[in-house]
């Protein structure tokens, strides 16, 4: 992956964006690690793209479809820059959920058996016309003036949605082909594992047996950002998770292994771009 060690954290701040996108992308274009407050798919048309999503990285083929979860780190290396055709919806939190209701669960599609993150679809050639076409009329919705454009476009992603749904239900799981070296899974396993705790470098070289610039390098290499930042980055990520379940932002700092509450909303400001209390109040109608 190529280096950014922002790892920025973005707000969805419609209720869908929409973009069939075939242009020519720029390096200045590219985020590795980053993260957003909602739901994310990617459909693959074209170019030569590997995407990371933790803690795995995929080669992307024509007919991928890619359904990341809210706040999960991912990202794109990609090895030619002059063609890279995609479709990429993001959804708010918020409004996935009024899409559905008690017997349609949309949140479904973005995990699997095999992760709680994400999902990956394969869609047949013969199907990609149809996905395309919805995009793009969703796309011409975003912002229509016309009367009914709303209820047009929800109607437009739900058609989305069911249909990959159907892709969804009738494959069997696809088998795991993550080309992220084994050291640096075992790296995100180990993290996931002590995240609650004072994770430090040094501790973690000593339990994986390897040494700690070792660990740095491979990690760094494989995703784009260092594995100091990452670390500290996933804490603020678990922070956002339970200040929506309305623990309370002190009570956070600690159970995401903090040890100083001036350090925790410094770092959670820093990350996010505002303080833990604003981050809690802002959603206070999603948790």
């Amino acid at each position: 992956m190529k280096k950014d060690l922002n790892c920025p954290y973005s707000l969805i701040d419609r209720e869908y964006i929409c973009e069939h996108k075939t242009a020519r992308v720029t390096p200045g274009d590219i985020k590795t690690v980053h993260n957003h407050d909602g739901y994310e798919i990617v459909l693959f048309l074209h170019g030569d793209v590997n995407i990371m999503i933790e803690p795995d990285i995929f080669k992307m083929k024509r007919g991928d479809m890619f359904f990341t979860s809210p706040l999960v780190f991912h990202g794109l290396d990609l090895e030619d820059i002059n063609s890279y055709e995609r479709v990429v919806i993001n959804i708010q939190y918020e409004y996935l959920n009024e899409l559905g209701d008690e017997d349609t669960d949309f949140s479904t599609l973005f995990r699997s058996a095999s992760s709680p993150n994400m999902n990956h679809l394969v869609i047949p050639e013969d199907a990609l016309p149809e996905f395309i076409e919805l995009a793009e009329k969703l796309n011409e919705c975003m912002d229509s003036t016309d009367f009914g454009h709303t209820v047009l476009a929800k109607a437009l992603l739900v058609e989305f949605l069911l249909k990959a749904r159907k892709y969804s239900s009738n494959t069997k799981p696809l088998p795991k082909n993550s080309l992220m070296p084994q050291v640096v899974s075992r790296i995100f396993d180990y993290i996931d594992t002590n995240i609650k705790e004072d994770i430090t470098i040094n501790s973690m070289a000593l339990a994986l047996h390897y040494s700690s610039d070792h660990l740095s390098r491979v990690f760094s290499e494989a995703t784009g950002d260092s594995l100091k930042h990452y670390i500290n980055a996933k804490k603020i990520v678990l922070a956002q998770r339970l200040l929506l379940q309305n623990y309370s932002p002190y009570d956070v700092c600690f159970m995401v292994g903090y040890n100083n509450y001036s350090s925790f909303s410094r770092r959670f400001s820093k990350q996010i771009g505002m303080s833990p209390k604003q981050f809690q109040l802002s959603h206070k109608d999603e948790a």
